[in-house]
């Protein structure tokens, strides 16, 4: 679901930008370590704006006649990820790590506690511990800065047999290029929203000089009228200018109240439109949190003195040991009955 921006005002001949209507979320998207673009303050129920906070004006004046103007608060501002591949040109990489490793030990509990000291050691955070004589839990976050010094020292608490390591990353360069390319939408429409306003408040400005002079002309030219000797052509005059002076008063009325509505219009899409900016340099700075840290978890199982001689010794070396030892023992035990 969208957001829109509906007018049927006319802002001193000015045609005001609109923001996307028709941008929505991908399935699957990334949340980036929790954070979502939303504004609960402003929310629409469906993409035609019913039941939406709005803000009404009304345009027109004297002749124009009367229209309604709605500005549709958005109910979250959406970042649409780049549908086709990513130029070759652009080399960035903006990789996202996630580390996984299984470990064996006798001593569980040492193990994950050795674990833990590690992650802080090297400017991590807990996320979730469990430990237990056969098991043992961590999940943590550490800096890039860091990772590779830390990847040293916690494969280095088990021999390579006991230690099984998962990595997988991958680069969020099209997430970022689409917030990239929404920062320029919205400072584009900021920029555009911005100007409608001044053109709208300079012709207003001008239309309320002219009225207002045509106004003041007329009471000097009635004062005038009524000084004189009232004749019929005067009165008729004085009438004429009366009626005029009255047309003028109500388009002036008409003029602001007109004015008004339009103008906490589109300051009310100047604050929607500055909202959605926020809410995409909110999300560049997710992004880029995300990316300059890595998620990991590190997994303990007990091992059997059985299971760690079958480490050092696969296949079918140790059934091979023991069939030596029998064969040695039986020479032996011929050996020794022979001499008796």
């Amino acid at each position: 679901m969208g957001y829109g921006v509906g007018y049927s005002a006319d802002y001193g001949g000015v045609t005001p930008p609109s923001i996307p209507t028709t941008v929505s979320m991908p399935m699957g998207a990334p949340s980036y370590d929790g954070v979502e673009s939303g504004y609960d303050s402003a929310r629409a129920v469906d993409a035609s704006g019913a039941n939406a906070p709005m803000v009404q004006g009304m345009a027109g004046g004297k002749g124009g006649g009367m229209s309604a103007n709605y500005a549709y608060a958005p109910d979250y501002y959406p970042y649409p990820y780049p549908s086709g591949d990513v130029p070759a040109t652009d080399t960035r990489e903006l990789l996202k790590v996630n580390y996984s490793a299984s470990m064996e030990a006798r001593d569980v509990v040492g193990l994950t506690r050795r674990v833990e000291t590690t992650v802080r050691g090297h400017e991590g955070r807990i996320d979730q511990i469990s430990s237990s004589p056969k098991s043992g839990f961590v999940s943590f976050v550490v800096p890039v800065s860091t990772y590779d010094a830390f990847r040293s020292e916690l494969e280095s608490v088990v021999d390579s047999r006991f230690l099984t390591v998962n990595i997988q990353s991958s680069n969020m360069l099209p997430q970022k290029q689409s917030i990239e390319e929404q920062q320029k939408q919205a400072s584009s429409t900021v920029a555009e929203y911005q100007t409608t306003r001044q053109k709208l408040v300079s012709t207003h400005a001008g239309t309320v000089r002219s009225l207002q002079s045509q106004i003041d002309a007329n009471a000097a030219q009635l004062a005038s009228l009524r000084a004189q000797t009232p004749t019929y052509d005067i009165q008729m005059q004085i009438r004429t200018l009366s009626d005029e002076s009255t047309s003028l008063k109500d388009r002036l009325v008409n003029e602001n109240s007109s004015y008004t509505y339009q103008l906490n219009s589109i300051d009310a899409n100047i604050k929607y439109a500055k909202e959605w900016q926020t809410a995409v340099k909110t999300q560049d700075k997710a992004l880029l949190d995300s990316v300059a840290t890595v998620n990991g978890s590190v997994s303990i199982q007990w091992i059997s003195l059985w299971d760690m001689a079958q480490a050092y010794l696969p296949g079918y070396w140790i059934p091979a040991i023991f069939a030596i030892l029998t064969v040695l023992s039986f020479l032996w035990d011929r050996r020794r009955f022979g001499m008796v």
